[in-house]
């Protein structure tokens, strides 16, 4: 009998063939869910690690800025190096992948601690130095983020197969991981610091890294036997040299792609203030556009290969006119979507009707809005696979082109967000500098155009490069006087490298000053009136001086400028010899001054007043180490539970804080629950006289029988408006006062520490309904049972 040899081999062969295509989708979908794990990590790294610089530094938009541009630059340099590591087999390749993951997960587990003691000691030194800072932390973070930068090229290595869907490969691989990362950035905004403090959340990333490694070594088995021993794409010639228009095509492609995520984290805050909760939000809203533009690019190079061109022209005119759309957005239309916030200062302006709006918006609220608006991202980030794409013209050389134009973009992302978070936006503005990335991207369109004139790519390329232009030379140059709604209504704004302040005339008596619509200060424009219950009597302090006959500070410190009434108010008692002011916003100072048009005005022109823009909790670390002291320290921020203002009222701030004062010295604060706690952890007691102050004192607190006005504080006493002497028309016969050796049970709230910032992140605790919130005030519960009265005696 005769067998058919032939039938009998061609099932075999096409069982072969499915075989390997069922472990070529294995392999992509094991490969996919490394790059999910080691980009959840990477960015929960990176959120942790900015929360201490902002602890260090004050500021979250330059933290924000400084934590970006390394991640950038050491995500380049690791895939420059990648180049040479693709060379080797792919079984090597992901071996070391491995090792890289497992190695970033051991300095992740030790980086908060290394972060904050070296930060801590060396800030004191340098002072709010902003290039001290960058180059302090690259040489702290670069060697991990380096080894996050190895990573993806090493896989793209290992998972390529053919040249007709490399693009859809590098487009999914890239897009996995950049959708882990957005996944890592909205768990550790909204749970993992919230449930496992700071150093949990680097552990929990740590962990993420380790199962990374232990998937890509138990995906070896599945890497075919030809690649296991030497480079099986290796074919004895080198890849050809990168077309420079090509090159600098991509660089600029990598600035806007960076450029545009810190304008619109910029404008959004605008939108929804300065809200804890926004900022991992709005970046993994951002995040999940890359990823989304990744696929898309992805596809579309695959399907017009021949035409890679004009799908970039076309690609960059949809996210210019995205843009310009974005910008054009009237703010008062986000109210309807609830997108439109106000805090509980500035949100008087707001009709009762929209009260709603009044307090932090919902995490789904941030997402959507923050997607709507940020379309564009998506059709910019599909920029890259084309590119990709349209450099590499054979399967062999993937690993090599991918690492060679993540770099290139990464060069890009570098220059594109520091350029456009320390000059553009401070210098040119938010509509100015949205117009020069646009045309950054244009150039980098005309330079692929040029650099392919023999492509079928026709006129209509440059038609839409012209139209994107043209959307960018529509953006709006004055986007912040746009906001109005209701009586809230921007008369002029103040940009700069930490925000936008913004002034919000009111008819009441004072002017609001907002940083990134969050309320931050204000500016007396009139003398306020009896109804107003503003008498300097109540700011100016001489009641803990009744109290405490032996308190007649000298050396002040105020943290945050305010309303300057305070300051003023202080400057009428003749024993003050220095206020020292620490603001961290030169645009807040300048625009307080600006429209201030009371008594209050001559703090700026006060010899005993020194104004200082600074971070106030590293200004308060340098005195401590240069031994300075002060009898009395003003910590009066309007708003603490907004980003990063939580930083001056943690207990280990108190700590430093309290080392600061003279023995005898007292720190004042808002009488909030939330500080009483962690004030009282730290310096053992409190007092509250029903005013705006609540004092600890650095020392033992003795209330006397009887509250003494002496001559020396007897005029300021009776002051009713700062700078104008006394009036003799109103009376206090007695003082109401609180005193706290330990925190009551029903003022008791969550501490707030460094590691655990419960006053800022409360969302876990909030959606449970267990939350005991820390911004309650004094003045808005019953005292009743806390306050004893003191006669008050004037001599």
């Amino acid at each position: 009998m005769t067998v058919n040899t032939s039938s009998n081999r061609a099932p075999n062969g096409a069982t072969q063939q499915f075989v390997e295509q069922l472990n070529q989708q294995k392999t992509r979908i094991r490969f996919a869910v490394a790059l999910v794990l080691s980009g959840f990590a990477a960015l929960a790294y990176q959120v942790a690690w900015q929360r201490v610089l902002t602890q260090v530094i004050g500021s979250d938009a330059i933290s924000m800025v400084l934590v970006v541009t390394i991640f950038m630059i050491c995500l380049g340099i690791g895939s420059e190096l990648a180049k040479f590591l693709v060379a080797q087999s792919q079984a090597r390749a992901l071996r070391l992948y491995a090792t890289i993951e497992v190695l970033v997960a051991a300095y992740g587990i030790i980086s908060i601690p290394l972060l904050r003691t070296i930060n801590a000691s060396t800030g004191a030194v340098t002072g709010d130095s902003l290039t001290a800072d960058f180059l302090l932390n690259l040489g702290l973070l670069s060697l991990p983020i380096i080894g996050m930068g190895l990573t993806t090229p090493l896989i793209v290595h290992v998972a390529k197969e053919s040249l007709s869907n490399v693009g859809r490969t590098v487009g999914l691989l890239y897009g996995w991981n950049i959708a882990g990362a957005a996944i890592g950035s909205l768990l550790t905004g909204l749970l993992l610091i919230e449930l496992f403090g700071l150093r949990g959340t680097t552990l929990f990333a740590a962990g993420a890294n380790v199962v990374a490694a232990a998937i890509a070594i138990k995906g070896l088995r599945l890497i075919p036997h030809t690649s296991q021993g030497t480079n099986a794409t290796a074919t004895g010639t080198k890849p050809a040299k990168i077309p420079t228009t090509a090159a600098i095509s991509a660089v600029l492609f990598g600035f806007g792609t960076l450029a545009i995520q810190i304008i619109f984290f910029r404008v959004l805050s605008n939108y929804l203030t300065l809200s804890t909760i926004v900022f991992p939000v709005l970046l993994c809203a951002y995040l999940c556009l890359m990823s989304a533009g990744q696929w898309v690019g992805g596809q579309l190079a695959d399907r017009y290969s021949e035409r890679l061109p004009y799908v970039i022209a076309a690609l960059f005119a949809l996210g210019a006119v995205l843009l310009l759309a974005a910008l054009a957005f009237p703010p008062e239309w986000a109210a309807y979507f609830n997108a439109l916030r106000f805090s509980s200062f500035n949100g008087q302006l707001v009709a009762p009707e929209f009260a709603h709006l009044i307090g932090d918006p919902s995490p789904i609220t941030v997402f959507l809005f923050s997607f709507g608006m940020m379309l564009s991202v998506m059709a910019w980030s599909g920029l890259f696979p084309v590119m990709f794409r349209l450099i590499t013209q054979r399967i062999e050389d993937a690993g090599n082109r991918f690492a060679r134009i993540y770099t290139l973009y990464t060069v890009g992302n570098v220059v594109g967000a520091f350029a456009c978070g320390i000059f553009l936006l401070p210098y040119l503005g938010t509509g100015l500098s949205a117009l020069a990335t646009v045309l950054v991207v244009a150039l980098g369109s005309l330079f692929v155009l040029l650099g392919n004139s023999s492509s079928s790519h026709g006129s209509r390329a440059y038609i839409l490069l012209a139209a994107g232009a043209v959307a960018g030379l529509l953006m709006p140059t004055d986007y912040y006087r746009s906001f109005k709604f209701g009586k809230y209504e921007v008369a002029e704004v103040f940009e700069g490298r930490t925000g936008v302040a913004t002034v919000v005339p009111t008819s009441r008596f004072y002017t609001i000053v907002d940083v990134n619509r969050t309320a931050s200060a204000s500016a007396l424009n009139a003398d306020p009136g009896p109804a107003d219950l503003y008498e300097a009597w109540r700011w100016n302090h001489t009641d803990l001086m009744a109290l405490d006959p032996s308190f007649r500070p000298k050396n002040i410190l105020v943290i945050g400028i305010g309303h300057a009434y305070l300051i003023d108010a202080m400057l009428d008692l003749p024993f003050v010899e220095k206020i020292t002011v620490v603001d961290i916003s030169a645009e807040v100072v300048e625009a307080v001054k600006k429209y201030t048009k009371t008594s209050a005005k001559r703090i700026f022109t006060d010899p005993r007043v020194e104004i200082v823009i600074g971070d106030g909790r590293r200004f308060v670390q340098s005195a401590i180490k240069h031994g300075v002291h002060y009898d009395l320290i003003q910590n009066k921020i309007n708003e603490p539970w907004h980003a990063g203002g939580g930083n001056l009222f943690t207990e280990e701030f108190f700590l430093e804080e309290k080392k600061l004062l003279t023995p005898g010295g007292y720190l004042s604060t808002r009488p909030l629950t939330g500080h009483l706690t962690d004030g009282l952890k730290v310096f053992h007691n409190a007092m509250w006289t029903g005013y705006y102050h609540m004092y600890f004192k650095n020392g033992e607190v003795t209330i006397a029988d009887t509250a003494i006005v002496s001559p020396d504080i007897k005029d300021a006493w009776y002051t009713e408006l700062a700078g104008k002497g006394p009036v003799l028309a109103h009376g206090r016969d007695t003082l109401q006062v609180a005193v706290f050796k330990e925190v009551p049970d029903a003022l008791r709230t969550d501490p707030n520490t460094d590691d655990y910032p419960t006053f800022e992140y409360y969302w876990v605790r909030q959606l449970l309904g267990n939350w005991v919130s820390p911004r309650v005030s004094f003045q808005d519960l019953d005292f009743k049972p806390y306050f004893r009265d003191i006669p008050v005696k004037i001599q």
